[in-house]
């Protein structure tokens, strides 16, 4: 088996299918490559979507978030390399052909190739989903990223479509099961690779698109889980530079985030910029507050 799709799932059916109608719908041979999908103990009709697909379904009993998952389908995995999606994402038809083109083109155990995520032609891009690329808290596909080695690699190691060599990632034991959510897992596990000699290259051609809308207040519920688990980062990996000062360094009140609304609302273009930096920063600190306490 020259490749291993695998995709950690909770909670998302039709999502999922339409994430595995993607991967069904590849240009490639279907001998060529699994798909390996982890429901992490969904408790829905997860299994069913999986029983309509000819994927190899592993089912939880319980949830241990996305990292367990991904060490769970790795393990089940058989590919000689390990391209991770997300539920969430769905594959353009060239996806699987393109990573394994890469791969061969370059023939080097330590390289990963991040493929690009852009919302699916199908939603409409809101103010806030715009707002959210420009940030370049979710992806850095609009702001830094350019075509060509990432350096270092954890900047934007994003498992929602990369692929890499699954030897490596047993190598250094997968990732870390003590990050529950989706959240500095992937980069953790960077850090780690990068002290192997992992590098990695940003190759649009491998395109994935978004299929989920993402609104402001959802996100906020993000981002303190990941102020939760930045704080987790440092004490699992103390030496990583953890650079947070963009978030921290935005301090507002309640009452003045309502106020940045109000203005927002009126048309102001800076105070609507204003108020979703200020919302983001206020879940992130939340969420380094409740795992201080």
């Amino acid at each position: 088996m020259d490749l291993s799709v695998v995709v950690p799932t909770y909670r998302r059916p039709e999502l999922l299918r339409r994430c595995l109608d993607s991967l069904r719908a590849q240009d490639v041979e279907r001998d060529r490559f699994e798909v390996v999908v982890v429901d992490d103990g969904s408790g829905d009709s997860t299994a069913q979507v999986l029983n309509m697909f000819d994927v190899i379904g592993v089912v939880q009993a319980e949830n241990r978030g996305p990292a367990a998952a991904r060490n769970v389908g790795l393990a089940t995995a058989t590919g000689e390399l390990v391209l991770f999606l997300d539920d969430d994402v769905a594959a353009a038809p060239d996806l699987v052909s393109t990573h394994l083109r890469l791969h061969a083109q370059r023939d080097d155990p330590l390289l990963g190739v991040l493929g690009r995520v852009d919302w699916d032609p199908s939603l409409q891009v809101t103010n806030f989903m715009h707002w959210l690329d420009r940030s370049g808290l979710q992806f850095a596909y609009d702001t830094w990223l350019r075509e060509g080695a990432v350096a270092p690699p954890y900047a934007a190691f994003y498992t929602a479509n990369l692929s890499m060599h699954r030897a490596l990632l047993a190598d250094v034991g997968g990732f870390d099961e003590r990050f529950p959510y989706a959240a500095f897992e992937d980069i953790e596990l960077a850090f780690r690779l990068a002290g192997r000699g992992f590098h990695l290259d940003y190759q649009p051609s491998a395109q994935a698109f978004h299929t989920r809308a993402i609104e402001l207040e959802g996100f906020c519920r993000r981002m303190e889980k990941v102020g939760e688990s930045a704080e987790l980062m440092r004490v699992a990996a103390p030496e990583f530079p953890l650079d947070d000062s963009t978030l921290t360094g935005i301090r507002t009140t309640s009452s003045q985030r309502l106020r940045l609304r109000v203005r927002a609302a009126l048309g102001r273009h800076d105070a609507w910029n204003a108020y979703c930096w200020a919302r983001v920063a206020a879940a992130y600190d939340g969420g380094r507050r409740r795992a201080r306490s």
